[in-house]
């Protein structure tokens, strides 16, 4: 969808790239060291300017006290838009804040004192006319400056009333509402609700209805359903920020010295009692919003740029369910075909399948004649069993690969003309329901196969068809398994709203990850070494149709490698299917059920027996393992957890675990 933006979101846009270019530098800290080159040269070329304290538009407001982190905000504080008030209710006598524009001490909680200091003369006559946008967190949050001001600029640039930033992760932060967590699909998802913990407020929004909720307020607990309600339920003005996130660490990452405000406040009672005083009542939601009690709804999403792009291409789109009232929340979001508007979702639609190479290229916004890219040696090789109208047989003068199309005999010759840049058009000589790896198999065995790849290529991907990926995310993958060493591995699913998986879970993108080392990978996207390739895996795809099994037996006969097999998250694809590969096989070869699952569960057997697969042999892990033995951080990630002295663990079965670092 469209991304505009005015020339200050342009700056604070450039500012955040920069910011992540910085995080990838070696010894991240958390430690201000002024700005590096990059942002050195931006600021010299009059894109970033510097503001002092109290001439910026958005206000942060925090209660602190003496565990606080607050001062771990204020690296690169000088390139802001926002300033800091805080309410100290600490033991020290000697607490200041030098960066801030406000600051008083005392006892109470946050919400107490962001009554009153909402309430004061010098909040109204001056904060609330200098500032847009308000900001109110807790103490413990882990973000950077660049967070917070990105979290603003697109606050302002979708015109919300009240938003909050994504948690990171649910390794290091606790939220009863799981769509509150990173997604790295999207920029931001509107709702119906956000937590108390990390609320930001249109300064006027705040004035007018937000300071009164609250009076009584000290846990903060049922103001987060009350807002939405007394706003009436907008549409597109409350929002989860996914661009950004922040960690609240559980509370085992905690100082054991932070104090609780649950040992003098009830926040039950608390939570009761400001539902009741504001008719936040199962009748009037019901009636008025059909809404149900105490329930959150998500209302829409605006998608990353490139996700956009992968979903127009698979003929997806997002819709809702309409029985809800005109002014309330249109519950139930899904996936639909784009063409039929059928539910679930959908096979490729016709036109998303190239008819001719010129067609490919005005679809996909290539800008390029037709002819075979410039890519002559290209290290990297990708092999694809495709039908004769194929969205993989289109050229990218960016592509870092050469590609290889099998194809059946009656569509070789439509498959040639469609891609006169392939390296080679196989003749499979299968029939249509043969499987791609018995086909690959036929391909090795060739004089064409020797002459055109040989030992070439350093890494060979072989995707399925129906595939949805960019160029970029392809070039991606050759990258990372170059830079990372990988001899086996796969990119991520990037939802099971668009994909189908029998192991999701383990294959599922994670947003603060770029890699995640495993014990298995799918057959449907495997990238492979040429070492792997010719110790592992050409050897054994003789007896095999549609490589059943296969997925176990290749880390099994590498002896489980812990830094060699992956999963990558920095790039996702999508499978836009209805149903799986297999269902669509088991109906074209008039099989039942129960004779297709016999036919698959006979291969994977055959493909295991034939290694002697027996993992036990090797080390003590499970049948069939699905694990994650280690990772590797998103930059910007590493640095926030750096912030606040935190470490990662991997814990077997898709699983991680923060602790202390034990050396702060």
């Amino acid at each position: 969808m469209p991304f505009s933006c005015d020339a200050m979101d342009r700056r604070l846009l450039l500012f955040w790239v920069l910011w992540v270019v910085k995080a990838q530098q070696q010894n991240i800290s958390s430690v201000a060291q002024g700005p590096s080159p990059a942002l050195t040269k931006a600021i010299d070329a009059g894109l970033l300017k510097t503001s002092a304290p109290g001439s910026r538009t958005n206000l942060v407001v925090a209660a602190v006290g003496d565990s606080s982190i607050h001062e771990r905000w204020f690296e690169d504080f000088e390139y802001a838009t926002w300033d800091l008030a805080v309410f100290y209710f600490g033991k020290r006598d000697d607490f200041s804040c030098n960066k801030c524009v406000y600051v008083e001490t005392g006892s109470g909680t946050k919400w107490s004192f962001l009554y009153k200091f909402g309430k004061s003369e010098i909040f109204q006559k001056k904060f609330a006319k200098q500032y847009q946008q308000l900001y109110v967190t807790d103490d413990d949050i882990v973000q950077t400056s660049h967070t917070i001001s990105r979290a603003f600029a697109l606050m302002q640039q979708y015109g919300l009333l009240l938003a909050q930033p994504s948690l990171c992760s649910p390794f290091e932060s606790t939220t009863w509402l799981s769509p509150l967590y990173k997604d790295a699909r999207v920029i931001l998802q509107y709702t119906t609700f956000v937590e108390i913990m990390v609320p930001i407020f249109n300064m006027k929004f705040f004035t007018s209805k937000v300071v009164d909720t609250l009076e009584h307020a000290e846990t903060g607990h049922g103001l987060d359903w009350v807002w939405p309600f007394v706003m009436g339920y907008p549409q597109e003005k409350i929002a989860i920020i996914n661009d950004v996130c922040v960690v609240h660490p559980k509370k085992e990452l905690q100082p054991g010295s932070k104090l609780t405000i649950y040992k003098e406040h009830n926040p039950h009672a608390e939570h009761v009692a400001v539902l009741a005083q504001f008719g936040y009542e199962a009748e009037v939601l019901k009636k008025k919003y059909d809404m149900g009690y105490l329930q959150a709804s998500w209302l829409g999403r605006r998608w990353q740029p490139w996700y956009q792009d992968l979903l127009d291409l698979a003929g997806i789109k997002e819709t809702f369910e309409v029985r809800n009232a005109a002014r309330g929340p249109n519950k139930g979001s899904k996936f639909v075909s784009a063409d039929t508007g059928a539910p679930g979702v959908a096979r490729l639609r016709r036109r998303h399948h190239i008819h001719t190479v010129t067609d490919a290229f005005k679809l996909l916004g290539f800008q390029n004649d037709g002819q075979r890219p410039n890519i002559a040696g290209a290290p990297n090789l990708v092999i694809v069993f495709v039908p004769k109208q194929s969205r993989w047989l289109q050229s990218h003068p960016t592509a870092q690969y050469d590609l290889i199309a099998m194809a059946a005999a009656d569509e070789v010759e439509m498959v040639q003309k469609a891609c006169p840049h392939c390296l080679l058009v196989y003749n499979h000589g299968l029939d249509h329901v043969a499987g791609r790896y018995a086909a690959l198999y036929k391909l090795t065995q060739t004089k064409e196969w020797q002459k055109s790849v040989g030992d070439k290529y350093e890494y060979i991907y072989f995707p399925e068809e129906e595939i949805v990926q960019s160029v970029d995310s392809v070039n991606r993958l050759f990258e990372l398994s170059k830079e990372y060493k990988l001899q086996l591995s796969h990119p991520s699913w990037c939802s099971p709203e668009d994909t189908v998986s029998w192991h999701m879970d383990l294959l599922k993108m994670h947003a603060t990850t770029l890699l995640r080392r495993t014990t298995y990978v799918e057959t449907a996207a495997p990238l492979w070494s040429r070492a792997f390739w010719k110790t592992y895996v050409a050897p054994h795809l003789k007896n095999v149709d549609r490589g059943f099994g296969l997925d176990f037996v290749w880390p099994y006969l590498a002896d489980y490698p812990e830094d060699q097999v992956a999963v990558i998250d920095d790039t996702c694809v999508m499978r836009p299917t209805h149903i799986l590969g297999p269902s669509a096989l088991m109906k074209a070869t008039n099989l039942s059920q129960d004779e297709f699952t016999i036919k698959i569960d006979a291969e994977e057997i055959n493909t295991l027996i034939d290694v002697d697969y027996n993992p036990n042999k090797l080390r003590h892990i499970a049948y069939k393992p699905q694990d994650v033995m280690n990772w590797e951080l998103q930059p910007w990630y590493q640095e926030m957890l750096s912030m606040n002295h935190l470490l990662v663990t991997p814990v077997r079965r898709w699983d991680m675990r923060l602790i202390i670092d034990p050396d702060t």
